[in-house]
């Protein structure tokens, strides 16, 4: 049952040019806002241009303005960084074709006390959503079990839309395989165990790096320090991935293309933050590009110190994530 106090305080604007093709949309994004999964705003885009957004600003559960911004001006501003984070994940989209493993289906952004997506539908069509999380603790890691319900929310309210118009599931974040979407063995207990990794630089503390590798799960990490990768591992050439690579991308492509874009990385999540400040609190702690064949992590641990990860599973991405998060969560303790 919706909740009043939700149904309430739930303001709908629609574009100009309004279309009969937007009400079935804007319902399933009604639908999502009055689930109460943490989800305050959400809105519609087409070829980055506004089709609709609905929010509830003015409920309680509500994270605070930033910079003290009134209703109308908090409105403005996350439709603006809605369509902002739709043109970045464009860009992203065609920067990330090198790679070889299918378009950009599914961007989030972490940071220390919300979850920003934006999720393809089809063809131009995007959506995005803001959703409010307590407040971690300072310098913690983002954890993605915080925000797990909000994330598997937006994958259905992708799928439902591509559903509209006879399309299958691309099954973003990998939540439909995912079960309870944690790794299902410790990252240090691995099923590569047996299948030597390749190694550049070192394998981390106690080995926890090479560890966290398994071919139905995480397949690549590196480990960047001040714009310099100080370690990389990874299991491509393991046999189980074999149907991953093809004539035009071979394991040796893989591992230059993933150094150049965890590389790159670190300007891009400054962007990301700069882009997202008039709404939402806190820097980007965490970073998911989620593709047609898997997915690329990125975890912050420090202003210069973070991790960089890929999966090419699409079934495996929420495993992945987790195991980001926890080889993350024992380099802090490491360091504590």
């Amino acid at each position: 049952m919706t909740d009043p106090q939700l149904l309430d305080a739930l303001v709908e604007e629609s574009a100009e040019q309004d279309v009969p093709g937007f009400l079935k949309k804007r319902n399933l994004c009604r639908g999502l806002l009055l689930s109460g999964c943490g989800v305050y705003h959400v809105a519609h885009y087409t070829a980055g241009v506004l089709d609709f957004a609905l929010d509830l600003l003015a409920h309680g559960s509500t994270p605070p303005a930033v910079d003290d911004a009134d209703p109308r001006q908090r409105r403005d501003a996350h439709r603006r960084v809605g369509a902002q984070l739709v043109y970045r994940a464009t860009e992203l989209n065609r920067r990330l074709w090198e790679l070889q493993s299918g378009a950009l289906i599914r961007t989030v952004v972490q940071t220390r006390a919300g979850l920003v997506f934006c999720n393809s539908v089809v063809g131009s069509e995007h959506v995005v959503g803001f959703g409010a999380v307590p407040d971690a603790a300072a310098g913690a890691v983002a954890d993605p079990a915080r925000v797990s319900e909000i994330d598997r929310a937006a994958a259905r309210l992708a799928t439902d839309l591509r559903r509209l118009t006879r399309q299958r599931s691309q099954n973003p974040g990998g939540w439909l395989t995912a079960g309870d979407g944690e790794a299902s063995s410790d990252p240090q207990v691995s099923s590569g165990e047996a299948f030597p990794p390749y190694v550049r630089g070192s394998t981390g503390p106690d080995g926890i790096f090479a560890a966290a590798l398994r071919p139905a799960g995480l397949h690549y990490l590196s480990h960047y320090r001040s714009g310099e990768q100080a370690a990389a591992v990874d299991i491509l050439e393991h046999p189980e991935l074999a149907a991953f690579f093809n004539r035009g991308v071979a394991v040796a492509d893989r591992r230059t293309r993933y150094r150049r874009l965890a590389g790159d990385l670190s300007l891009l999540v400054l962007q990301v933050s700069r882009d997202l400040r008039r709404a939402v609190a806190g820097d980007v702690a965490r970073l998911v590009l989620d593709v047609e064949m898997g997915a690329v992590y990125y975890y912050r641990l420090s202003p210069d110190d973070y991790l960089f990860g890929v999966t090419l599973d699409q079934d495996a991405v929420s495993q992945a994530d987790h195991t980001m998060w926890t080889v993350a969560r024992q380099l802090m303790e490491n360091s504590a």
